[in-house]
């Protein structure tokens, strides 16, 4: 059994990794080809073309990148000519996807998407032409399946992958010794993104913000955990040459999570581990100005962190673009330090609102469904009347 599946960014490729690593072990003698990472690599991915074939980032910048895009799209839809795979998987990375997906429904093939487009956040146009190509859409949310549902598509909402994703209590323990925190000194996780041009966007910004916070007298251990697709030489050196008392540290993320007390965070999937940890936070979004002007203007939502998403009210405070300032970060987050009443409703709240998100083993449960659509059998769990 042939299955084509493409992934376009590091976040994609570990949804492909999981899928595919249980697809495997339902169909031992499938065939994976396509685009991914090493995580797809590792668990049979042939590959047609590297993950940095496709790696593009932001609303402007990927203009410069379409000749190559569609090079590599046309390089796709040939090898659908040519050999046809039993059904094709996709992963996010919709405005390239949802172009293969009508390449491949023209074809008569069988389209999976795993990782819904945001169609509920901007861009709703785009939910007709997922009813047209895609033969069931795996969501990561509970309120997507129901949109999908209203406009005909099969959806499945299996529970989001990352819940029950928590760091190993050695490497915990090992974080706790590595920081020597005195006793009574609060950890606070800034994280400022995964991505190079949110480092540069929020990093000066968030030390700026631990520098006035220090001056208004309120003590701390900032750590700031640095994502494998940065550079850790970049990360440190601009820690160092801010002075402030920061530590930024690799392989630091999931432990953190167990041990901070507070946390400043760029939006994205981040926010959303930071909630289901119940760290009481505030959330900081910057992107360049015209790209803000465009998401402002179609975007659909008042919120742009997930858990506020999730909620339907603001249960934590955003500091988004020209409100994202040094300032405005240390009043936001003292008020939020320097009240314990605040913390506990705020932990109350994100309880509830990650409570949404279903249970541990999202990925088995997805591979289970793909396994038995491949098999060509039904499974209830993809009829809409029962998710």
């Amino acid at each position: 059994m042939r299955l084509l599946i493409v992934a376009g960014e590091l976040s994609g490729d570990a949804h492909g990794g999981a899928l595919l690593t249980g697809l495997r072990r339902h169909l031992p003698d499938l065939k994976p080809f396509g685009i991914g990472g090493p995580r797809m690599l590792e668990a049979g991915l042939d590959p047609l073309y590297p993950l940095s074939a496709l790696e593009v980032h932001g609303l402007l910048e990927i203009l410069s990148h379409l000749p190559r895009l569609y090079r590599v799209l046309g390089r796709l839809e040939r090898e659908l000519e040519r050999n046809l795979p039993d059904a094709v998987l996709l992963i996010d990375y919709p405005g390239f996807n949802l172009k293969l997906a009508r390449a491949a429904k023209r074809r008569g093939v069988p389209v999976y998407y795993y990782c819904s487009p945001q169609v509920w956040a901007w861009r709703g146009g785009r939910i007709r032409t997922i009813a047209r190509v895609v033969d069931l859409m795996l969501v990561l949310f509970p309120f997507e399946a129901p949109l999908y549902h209203r406009a005909g598509v099969q959806a499945a909402f299996l529970g989001h992958p990352l819940v029950g994703v928590k760091a190993r209590e050695e490497a915990v323990s090992a974080l706790r010794e590595r920081l020597d925190v005195p006793a009574g000194l609060p950890v606070v996780a800034v994280m400022p993104g995964s991505r190079a041009s949110e480092l540069q966007r929020n990093l000066g910004v968030m030390l700026g913000a631990i520098r006035l916070i220090e001056q208004s007298g309120f003590r701390a251990r900032y750590v700031i955990p640095i994502a494998p697709s940065l550079r850790a030489a970049d990360v440190r050196r601009t820690v160092q040459a801010s002075g402030v008392d920061a530590v930024a540290l690799e392989d630091a993320y999931l432990p953190l999570l167990q041990i901070a007390k507070l946390a400043i965070v760029a939006t994205g999937t981040a926010t959303l581990q930071t909630a289901m940890a119940g760290i009481p936070f505030l959330a900081v979004y910057r992107v360049s100005p015209l790209s803000y002007f465009i998401a402002k203007r179609f975007a659909y939502l008042s919120h742009m962190a997930i858990v506020n998403i999730l909620a339907g009210r603001e249960i934590v405070p955003e500091l988004l673009q020209n409100d994202f300032t040094p300032e405005r970060v240390r009043e936001v987050f003292l008020a939020i330090a320097r009240d314990p009443a605040r913390q506990q409703r705020m932990k109350d709240d994100l309880a509830q609102a990650s409570a949404q998100l279903g249970e541990p083993g999202a990925y088995e449960r997805a591979a289970d469904l793909l396994a038995a659509r491949l098999r060509g059998q039904t499974s209830p769990a993809a009829h809409p009347s029962s998710t």
